[in-house]
C-alpha cells in the first residue's frame, strides 16, 4: 500500500497529471512514486520515461538514491535544478517513447509563484505526461494558506505522508510483515521499533531481513528479532547512546566496538552522542513539562521521550555540557588530526560517565 488515495486512482486507471506528494515522511513518499511509475506501465510493461528535478536550493546537493535507476531499472535523466516555470515547460515537451513520460520534482517550497504555476498548469495538463511535485516537509497549513492548496485537495492530487505515531508504527509493521507472507505479532512489532526507532527505511529493511531469518517460521516473534536486530548498526547506535551515564564504562565501548565492527562511521557515531547530550540537557532545561509539548520541542514523537528523563537525572547541568564540549572537541580532531578516531571516541566514552 503506497497511499490509499493513489492506489484509488491506479485500480481506476483514473490517475491524475500532476500531484503533491507532502509531507515529513520521504520513504512513504519514495514507496507512492515507485507505485505510481510501476502503475502507468502500458500494455507491454513499458514504464513511462521518468525525468527527475530538483527545485533551486541555496545550498549545493548531494547525490542520492532517488538519482539511481528506480524502480525500472531503466535510466532516469540526469538530475538537475530548474525553476518551476522551467520544469513545466519541459513537461509540454512530448516523448515519442512508451506509454508517456513522468516528470518529478522534488524539494520544492511551497510559496505563492509556486502555486500560481500549478494552477495554471492544472488548467491546461500536458496530454501523456504526468507530473509529481515533492515538497518534503510541507504541512497542510501550507496548503491552506492558498486558494491552489484546496483545489488540488479537492482533486484528489495533494497526498500527505506525514510521520507515524507509535500505534501506526505497530500496524504499519503487521501489514508489511503480512507482504512478507509474515505474521508479525504486536509485541514483536514494539520490540522492532524499540530496537530500531522509527525510520521507516531502517525498519523495513530490517524486518525484510527478519523474515529471512525466520525461514519457514510463519511468526515473527520478540525473541527473533532481539537475536536479529542485536547484530545490525541501528540497534547498536541506541544501545550506546543509552548506556550514557551507566556506571562504569565498559559497555559504552563495547557498543561502540560492534558499531565500528559493522562498518558505522565516527562522524556519525560522535553526531549521536552529541545529539543524545543535547536531549538531555534540553530534558533537564524542560523537567515538569508536558511531555507532548517536550516532544513538539524536540521534534521527537512523545515515545521517544521513554528513559531520557531518568537518563538526564544521572547528570548535573554542568557534566552534561562538559560532555558535549568535549564531543565539540572530538569531532575537531576527528577532521583534523591524523590520529586514530577509534581512540578519540573511546577517550570521549570513558569520560562520559555519570556526575
Amino acid at each position: 500500500m503506497s497511499h490509499p488515495l493513489l492506489e484509488r486512482h491506479i485500480e481506476r486507471q483514473a490517475v491524475k497529471p500532476l500531484y503533491l506528494f507532502y509531507g515529513d515522511e520521504e520513504f512513504l513518499m519514495n514507496r507512492a512514486l515507485a507505485r505510481l511509475e510501476a502503475g502507468l506501465r502500458d500494455d507491454q510493461g513499458e514504464p513511462p520515461v521518468k525525468s527527475l528535478f530538483y527545485a533551486p536550493s541555496p545550498k549545493p546537493r548531494t547525490a542520492s538514491r532517488d538519482d539511481q535507476d528506480e524502480p525500472s531499472g531503466k535510466p532516469v535523466r540526469e538530475a538537475q535544478e530548474v525553476e518551476m516555470a522551467e520544469f513545466l515547460a519541459e513537461a509540454r515537451v512530448a516523448t515519442l517513447w512508451g506509454p508517456g513520460q513522468l516528470l518529478v520534482m522534488r524539494r520544492l517550497e511551497l510559496n505563492a509563484a509556486a502555486f500560481k504555476a500549478i494552477n495554471a498548469y492544472l488548467d491546461h495538463p500536458a496530454p501523456r505526461t504526468w507530473v509529481v511535485l515533492m515538497a518534503e516537509g510541507a504541512k497542510n497549513r501550507d496548503l491552506a494558506k492558498n486558494p491552489v492548496g484546496g483545489r488540488l485537495q479537492k482533486e484528489e492530487a495533494a497526498l500527505g505522508f506525514s510521520r507515524l505515531r507509535e500505534g501506526e508504527l505497530h500496524q504499519w509493521l503487521t501489514r508489511e510483515a503480512r507482504q512478507l507472507g509474515k505474521n508479525l505479532t504486536l509485541d514483536a512489532a514494539q520490540r522492532l521499533v524499540e530496537m530500531v526507532g522509527d525510520n521507516l527505511a531502517e525498519l523495513s529493511q530490517e524486518l525484510e531481513k527478519l523474515a529471512l531469518f525466520a525461514g519457514p517460521e510463519n511468526t515473527l516473534t520478540p525473541a527473533l528479532v532481539t537475536q536479529l536486530t542485536s547484530h545490525s548498526r541501528t540497534y547498536n547506535i541506541f544501545a550506546l547512546v543509552e548506556a550514557l551515564g551507566t556506571p562504569g564504562f565498559h559497555q559504552r565501548l563495547t557498543s561502540l566496538g560492534q558499531l565500528l565492527d559493522l562498518g558505522e562511521q565516527p562522524v556519525k557515531i560522535l553526531g549521536m552522542l552529541a545529539r543524545q547530550v543535547r536531549f538531555l540537557i534540553r530534558v533537564k532545561e524542560g523537567a515538569g513539562a508536558n511531555p507532548m509539548e517536550l516532544a513538539r520541542s524536540l521534534g521527537v514523537q512523545q515515545w521517544q521521550l521513554k528513559g531520557l528523563p531518568q537518563q538526564a537525572a544521572r547528570f548535573s547541568d554542568a557534566a552534561l555540557r562538559r560532555h558535549l564540549a568535549m564531543l565539540h572537541r572530538v569531532d575537531l580532531n576527528l577532521k583534523t588530526s591524523t590520529g586514530n578516531p577509534r581512540l578519540w571516541l573511546e577517550w570521549a566514552l570513558i569520560k562520559m560517565g555519570p556526575g
